[in-house]
């Protein structure tokens, strides 16, 4: 059996303890070997070019040693996975995208070193004019890696490869060969420089640190007529859960979940805990850390990483360490409002809002003129009180020019999202929000699903033409929030606290995801409230919510924080009839 399979099996049936999600991956390489070379699957694993690359990779120095060092199975997997798999129809390789997501200090440039120095010595040896790009964000990180690869084809050209040593230049920011023009680069996304190149190899490090994908973009459109094109990202997890790496995971994830044949060429491997809750547990620590599994260094490389957690929890910044050592995508900037996995958590496949009670609220942002609605649903089930939270965005794009170029500020697809259901992009001719259009779409959507709106909550400091228009044409209680502590710490605290205990309910809403991680907090003697002056975090919705929660928090409850004597006044005949009939009349 050859070693990638093996290792696959060994991980699937637990001889080797793994994570969900490189369980996941293992399960794939030996399902896909099954239905090979199908007519619905065009791929097979390719024995002899695996055999072969393993030959090669056993010559490559390790570039701090400047020995070569024997590959562990989680190595062999990965590579000779990207490597093994091959396209029928092309001939070329089956994955021209993956992801490799693993902990800090786990020689992931070492991996790195190796697939650039196959495609230029090996891959590339019959071709002309070839690219291979290390690439990262910043080129300070491309100087490591470029370092590593550098380092690498120096020593392979003075040992197995010394009859192209005339030909082969090593730079500083290239290493280039005279007789056949190809060429290793380097360059940064902060360059930005990628459009000239059309890569065979393009690995791009720390990957999870990229906030945008103009980069990534840039560097696979140039490979698609590259049979042999593969784009490598390696990272470790960042403290930014919107980072287009970790959206790139899930749906990855996803993919291969469903087995649908979506993305069967793109490759992913992710070392990682199951839980934060496993940082207590060092026996778990080999998900993240597979170093853990070479005898040599397991006890240097465990108390190391004891020591640093110890060190972390002393300082209150134990995030960090499951962050970098841990691989766990975390919100971990300071005063962030809520946790990451629960608000995943709360995700529900779907939520019937025919005929239910609802607390609107809405928000209109004064820096982005983004707006917002959005609905809590105050619901049962199992004897459980629950809410359940929905959201619809309006887009404007006037002040970026585009709504492409907003898009690219934001780092949100809004045109995705209007295709999800879950906003729509202003289609007003200079791109401005268009308040009859959000007036029309919510009397719409409370008639379409018969909903029985108990309030309309809105920031009280701003009194909208669309807010006025909405008070004239419904009999809806009207409820302006101030947005000080005082008004928004207890529906704040209640929605942090609801996604700890599960009280809140969602749809799998990107947008909602993404500003929800993207809220921080503020605090004074009056208690906390969301920060309002993270302008470009795009929390316009988290507000929403927040005003929407004023009072549906006290839903189940006798009483609300704006309790009136004069609520009535805004019913119509048949709810002041049944409110008279009701206990809260007194009789």
């Amino acid at each position: 059996m050859d070693a990638v399979t093996q290792y696959a099996k060994d991980v699937v049936t637990g001889k080797i303890k793994a994570g969900k999600l490189l369980i996941l991956a293992a399960n794939r390489h030996l399902r896909d070997l099954k239905r090979q070379n199908t007519d619905n699957f065009p791929y097979h694993f390719d024995a002899n070019i695996l055999e072969g690359f393993l030959m090669f990779a056993s010559r490559v120095p390790d570039p701090d040693t400047g020995e070569p060092m024997p590959l562990m199975p989680w190595q062999i997997f990965i590579l000779g996975s990207v490597i093994a798999w091959r396209n029928n129809k092309t001939g070329g390789k089956r994955f021209r995208r993956a992801i490799v997501s693993i902990a800090r200090g786990q020689g992931k440039t070492y991996l790195a070193a190796i697939l650039a120095a196959y495609d230029f010595f090996v891959q590339s040896s019959d071709k002309n004019n070839q690219d291979i790009i290390a690439a990262a964000n910043t080129s300070d990180q491309t100087k490591k890696l470029f370092n590593y690869i550098s380092g690498t084809i120096e020593r392979m050209l003075a040992t197995i490869f010394k009859g192209m040593q005339a030909d082969v230049t090593l730079r500083f920011m290239d290493i280039f060969n005279l007789k056949q023009r190809n060429q290793i680069v380097r360059i940064s996304a902060e360059g930005g420089k990628f459009d000239s190149y059309h890569a065979t190899t393009a690995i791009f490090d720390e990957a999870g640190d990229q906030r945008d994908r103009d980069a990534f973009g840039k560097i696979t459109s140039g490979q698609i007529k590259q049979e042999e094109a593969l784009f490598f990202q390696i990272s470790t997890a960042y403290q930014n859960p919107n980072a287009p790496l970790r959206e790139d995971i899930k749906t990855v994830t996803e993919a291969i979940e469903k087995n649908e044949g979506e993305l069967d060429d793109y490759f992913m491997a992710v070392f990682s805990q199951d839980s934060p809750d496993e940082v207590f547990e060092p026996d778990e620590w080999i998900k993240s850390n597979p170093l853990l599994g070479l005898a040599g260094q397991h006890d240097k490389l465990l108390n190391g990483l004891i020591s640093e957690r110890n060190a972390k929890m002393a300082e209150g910044k134990l995030n960090d360490f499951l962050v970098k050592n841990m691989n766990v995508w975390l919100n971990a900037e300071q005063n962030a409002a809520f946790k990451m996995d629960e608000v995943e958590n709360a995700v529900i496949a779907g939520f019937d809002m025919n005929f239910r009670d609802v607390y609107i609220g809405f928000d209109n942002s004064m820096t982005s003129d983004d707006a917002a609605l959005a609905f809590v649903f105050p619901y049962e089930i199992d004897g459980k009180k629950k809410w359940h939270i929905y959201q619809h965005s309006f887009i404007p794009w006037h002040k970026a020019g585009s709504i492409e170029t907003k898009e690219k500020q934001d780092g949100i697809n809004y045109r995705q999202m209007e295709e999800l259901g879950f906003a729509h992009v202003t289609q007003h001719e200079k791109g401005l929000i268009d308040n009859e259009f959000i007036f029309t779409w919510l009397m719409d959507f409370v008639d379409k699903f018969n909903l029985n709106v108990l309030e309309f909550a809105y920031d009280a400091a701003h009194t909208y033409a669309l807010i006025k228009a909405i008070d004239e044409a419904t009999t809806w209680n009207m409820v302006g929030v101030r947005q000080g502590t005082i008004s928004l710490n207890e529906p704040t605290k209640w929605l942090q606290d609801s996604f700890v205990e599960k009280r809140v309910t969602r749809l799998d809403d990107p947008m909602m995801e993404k500003s929800l991680m993207n809220a921080v907090v503020v605090s004074d003697n009056n208690g906390i409230k969301i920060d309002k002056n993270k302008a470009t975090y795009k929390i316009d919705l988290v507000d929403a919510i927040v005003d929407a929660l004023y009072d549906a928090i006290y839903h189940f409850e006798s009483f609300s924080a704006n309790a009136s004597a004069s609520d009535y006044s805004r019913m119509n005949d048949e709810q002041i009839a049944d409110y008279i009939k009701s206990e809260s009349f007194g009789f």
